[in-house]
C-alpha cells in the first residue's frame, strides 16, 4: 500500500550561511501580499519553487517560524515577480530593480534579430465524469474518479515555455475534481508528455478505451505505481487508494511533465 507521510520541509537546522536576515512578521505579511496580488496558492508556489508540498504553508504559519533559504528566497521571488529584497524587507518596493545597461548596450556586434516564434500548446478538453470501478489491492471494487477527454477539441493555445521550445507532441489538460489534492487543484493547468516513457512514481494521464475499442472515451489522473502486460497499478490521493487497470482497458499512458522539466527542459 503506498503512503502519504506530509513533513515540514523547512530545515531544523539549516547552514547559517544560507540563511538571510530578515523580520520574520513582515517577510510573513509581504509572501502573502505577494500571493494575493499575482492569485497564486502556497502549494502551488511550493511548487514552482521546486520545494515540498507544504513549504510555503510553513513558511506562513507563525506558530512554525520559519523563513527561507537563500535559493528559496531567490526563487520565490521570481514567481511572485518581485526582489527578493522586497520579501526579506530590505526594500519599500516589489518591483526588481531593472539595470539600465542591457547585453546589446555591453556587447558589440550582438544580434538584434528576434527568435522565430515558438507555436503554443492546445489545451484540450476535459471535464468531470461519473466514477469508475476497480480493483484494489485487497480486490475489492473502489469507485475511482475519472474525467471526460476530447482530444480533438482544443480550449485554448498556452504560451509553450521556453524549455520546451521544439518539443512535439505535447499537450496540455485542467485537472478536474479533487482525487489528486493536494498534489493538483482542480482547474489547474498540466502540461503532458506522450514521448517520454514514464516510471514508476510519476503523475500520469490514462487514456482508457471501453475494453473493445482503441477509441478513448475517458481518462485518468493518477500516480504510477506500475505497470505489466497484464494491468497498470495506480494510486488516488483522496480517497487514499491503490488498484489496478487491465492493460486492455489502457490505451495510451502519458507522462504529466513535473516542474524541473518545464524549467529545464
Amino acid at each position: 500500500m503506498v503512503c502519504q507521510m506530509e513533513m515540514s520541509t523547512i530545515p531544523k537546522k539549516p547552514v547559517a550561511w544560507e540563511i538571510p536576515r530578515m523580520d520574520k512578521t513582515l517577510f510573513r505579511e509581504r509572501l502573502r501580499e505577494r500571493l494575493d496580488a499575482k492569485n497564486i496558492s502556497p502549494h502551488r508556489l511550493s511548487a514552482m519553487i521546486g520545494a515540498g508540498q507544504t513549504y510555503v504553508r510553513d513558511l506562513l504559519d507563525p506558530d512554525k517560524g520559519g523563513i527561507p533559504r537563500s535559493n528559496y528566497l531567490l526563487a520565490m521571488a521570481t514567481a511572485l515577480d518581485c526582489s527578493a529584497d522586497y520579501l526579506a524587507g530590505d526594500a519599500e518596493t516589489a518591483e526588481p530593480v531593472q539595470s539600465e545597461v542591457g547585453v546589446r548596450d555591453l556587447v558589440p556586434g550582438f544580434n538584434n534579430r528576434p527568435r522565430p516564434e515558438q507555436p503554443g500548446i492546445p489545451l484540450v478538453g476535459t471535464g468531470d465524469c461519473a466514477s469508475l470501478q476497480f480493483a484494489a489491492e485487497d480486490g475489492t471494487l473502489v469507485d475511482i474518479e475519472r474525467s471526460s477527454f476530447d482530444p480533438d477539441h482544443t480550449v485554448r493555445m498556452i504560451t509553450r515555455p521556453p524549455a520546451l521550445t521544439g518539443a512535439k507532441d505535447i499537450y496540455a489538460i485542467y485537472f478536474q475534481g479533487e482525487s489528486m489534492m493536494p498534489r493538483f487543484e482542480p482547474g489547474e493547468v498540466a502540461l503532458v508528455d506522450p514521448t517520454r516513457p514514464p516510471r514508476p512514481g510519476d503523475y500520469v494521464l490514462v487514456q482508457l478505451n471501453n475494453g473493445s475499442e482503441d477509441d478513448v472515451c475517458s481518462v485518468l489522473v493518477k500516480r504510477l505505481v506500475s505497470a505489466n502486460s497484464k494491468a497498470v497499478t495506480l494510486h488516488q490521493f483522496n480517497p487514499d487508494v491503490t488498484f489496478k487497470v487491465e492493460r486492455t482497458r489502457v490505451a495510451r499512458l502519458h507522462r504529466i511533465m513535473p516542474q524541473t522539466d518545464l524549467l529545464f527542459g
